[in-house]
């Protein structure tokens, strides 16, 4: 057995415990099976086995004192029963019910000392099953009932407010068609209906995610702090993500997985402290976990706003209310639209170069819908590992936003016709434009009396500049 075996190796140590069970007839005297749907043990019993699952599945249940149960932990090959009750003396705080035919090594309680030095061999394998920490991963998700269940009800009230939100949506648009520019509004809704596909989409996958982040989700102090961190996370351009990178493999060269490498390196010096600090007590899957339920729900937050906003813009417009701007920072949507869109972006080089610039008087939803219909564009005609970048600065009279890539390029028979109304190429093959969405877009710049131009550049991908005048609300 290799001493340096690390413990997440759950399937190796299992292998070499499974060979000395077939080399050994003592071992196999302590082999039991059990039927699906058989209860191994239940919950208040005091447990006088220690159980190793060799094969099959079960579950860990907790019955609450309101009769509820809940089911808390699947149990696969490699994982020990009744490990909490065994070692501290205590009743169960679970039942184990059998999911598929399984088949056990049941170790008895007051003779385990013996059994294992009877098996030296089995010792260090053993000690590292038992060194996965699943008596503390019990513990915490019985703490952790309450909070999981006002979590997953906050989850179902951001699904509810989606429906909702698109319920009102149907509604302004059966008012708008009925009024004397029915032609053009009819056209402003399919504008709206086309742009919510994007933040409703994004918070459709975030929520799915978000479920499964939720399952080993805790409330003890390091993991609140990894949480928070995730909640407060803004994107990082790729150049950074890959210069924190190389410091990040030096810091913790135990991390061996480059995926993980990459989430440390987007982690503020807070939550690598945690990380560096707890990694012996806590495993660095369930820190990563907390810090991306953080960023999950952040997402989740910025999508349904979006939505929102879109909604009460249209309704604003069928009503004729006035529907008043704010002196808004536009490097605070640029952000927030990267962070949305970070399904589409997660396989491109994007680089941030968001200089300073001063306030103007904008509505933050509408510019992020540009943003957003820019972007996507990108996203469409980009590769993996294709490059965006977007730079901000201005001068005197307006701010300037750029954003470039190095994809094909715009076809220059329709360079000048991309921000015509109900103008596509999707249906012809090409990669390029959104129709609606650039519309929209050049009436939104326009209304704040700015520009929008696209250009390509000189050796590959395209470019749009936009700017927008310096004003007071």
């Amino acid at each position: 057995m290799n001493k340096g075996l690390m413990l997440n190796d759950r399937k190796v140590i299992l292998r070499f415990i499974q060979r000395a069970i077939r080399e050994s007839e003592e071992l196999q005297e302590h082999v039991v099976s059990f039927k699906k749907g058989d209860i191994i043990f239940n919950q208040g019993e005091s447990l006088h086995y220690l159980y190793l699952l060799l094969k099959g599945k079960a579950k860990l249940n907790h019955t609450r004192t309101d009769g509820s149960s809940l089911d808390l932990l699947k149990l696969i090959p490699g994982h020990f029963v009744g490990l909490l009750s065994f070692t501290t003396g205590n009743p169960s705080l679970t039942s184990c019910i059998v999911q598929a035919d399984v088949q056990a090594l049941r170790i008895e309680q007051n003779e385990f000392e013996q059994y294992v030095n009877d098996n030296p061999r089995l010792r260090h394998p053993l000690q590292q099953l038992m060194m996965s920490n699943m008596a503390d991963r019990f513990l915490k998700n019985l703490e952790l009932e309450s909070e999981m269940s006002a979590l997953n009800k906050k989850l179902e009230k951001e699904r509810e407010d989606l429906k909702e939100a698109y319920e009102q949506l149907e509604q302004s648009y059966q008012k708008i068609i009925h009024q004397e520019k029915m032609a053009t509004l009819g056209e402003l809704v399919a504008g709206f209906a086309h742009e919510v596909n994007n933040p409703a989409a994004a918070l459709i996958r975030s929520a799915e995610a978000l479920k499964e982040n939720f399952k080993d989700l805790s409330i003890s102090e390091p993991l609140a702090v990894m949480f928070k961190n995730g909640l407060e996370a803004g994107p990082i351009s790729s150049s950074e993500v890959r210069r924190k990178m190389l410091e990040v493999q030096k810091r913790f060269p135990y991390v061996e997985d480059r995926a993980a490498t990459r989430k440390l390196a987007q982690m503020q010096e807070e939550a690598l402290a945690v990380i560096d600090s707890n990694r012996k007590k806590i495993p660095i899957t369930q820190l990563l976990q907390q810090f991306e339920a953080g960023k999950l729900i952040h997402n989740i937050q910025l999508a349904s706003a979006r939505i929102a906003n879109l909604v009460k813009s249209l309704k604003s417009y069928s009503r004729q209310d006035n529907n008043q701007a704010d002196m808004i920072d536009v490097r605070t949507g640029i952000k927030d639209t990267v962070l949305v869109l970070t399904n589409r972006l997660k396989f491109l080089d994007v680089n941030l170069e968001l200089n300073e610039v001063p306030e103007t008087c904008a509505r933050m939803g509408e510019l992020n819908q540009v943003w957003t219909n820019i972007l996507v564009n990108a996203c469409d005609a980009l590769t993996d590992g294709g490059q965006i970048s977007i730079k901000t600065w201005n001068d005197k009279k307006s701010i300037f936003v750029k954003i470039s890539d190095n994809g094909p390029g715009i076809p220059v028979d329709i360079l000048d016709r991309i921000f015509e109304p109900n103008y596509t190429t999707k249906n012809q093959g090409a990669k390029f434009g959104l129709g609606l969405g650039l519309a929209i877009s050049n009436q939104v710049v326009g209304k704040l009396g700015g520009t929008i131009e696209a250009k390509n550049n000189e050796v590959k991908g395209a470019t749009f500049l936009i700017s927008i005048p310096i004003t007071k609300c």
